[in-house]
């Protein structure tokens, strides 16, 4: 079936006016290499999809936090990784929970009326200290000291990595 320029318009015409979002690549570099950090988004996610999804990544030797959003949850690897390991990771993710995300940005705005709430971290591994910074103010400010003192021991500080933030246009409410 042919459509006419005026008929296309209408079908790709949004409903309402785009939002600029701010958001992160899953790219990190310290000038000289690019790593790679996992990230994963879930829509409306059973008990038992959580569940599996943080039995598989603690088994990753990655730090990594999972908070909930509007629609469903977010997983940030707070881990540089190689393409390899990132590709291997986010694939079995992909067979465990399929959904249809690329990775490669994550939102960092919070959209209109959302309220994020923490769900779990693991702080096991190595952490780039500016991204979890990012994470820290908006879920660990009521932390205490011994909380902090816990995962500073993993805190990269041999190289500082340079994250890479984006910003883009989204029709999603």
């Amino acid at each position: 079936m042919l459509f006419t320029n005026s008929e296309i318009k209408k079908l790709i015409q949004p409903t309402h006016k785009p939002k600029c979002i701010m958001g992160l690549r899953n790219i990190v570099t310290d000038t000289k290499r690019w790593k790679y950090l996992l990230f994963y988004e879930v829509d409306n996610p059973t008990e038992t999809q959580i569940k599996d999804i943080i039995n598989f990544l603690d088994i990753q030797r990655l730090a990594y936090l999972m908070y909930s959003t509007k629609g469903g949850l977010h997983v940030i690897g707070l881990t540089p990784m190689s393409i390899t390991n990132h590709a291997i990771i986010f694939s079995s993710l992909q067979d465990r929970v399929p959904e249809y995300f690329s990775g490669e940005t994550i939102r960092l705005s919070r959209k209109e009326g959302e309220k994020q709430e923490y769900i779990y971290c693991n702080l096991d591994y190595p952490i780039i200290p500016n991204l979890f910074e990012i994470y820290s103010k908006r879920f660990f400010q009521n932390k205490s000291k011994e909380f902090f003192e816990l995962f500073q021991q993993n805190l990269i500080t041999d190289t500082q990595w340079h994250l890479v933030f984006e910003k883009y246009w989204s029709f999603k409410k």
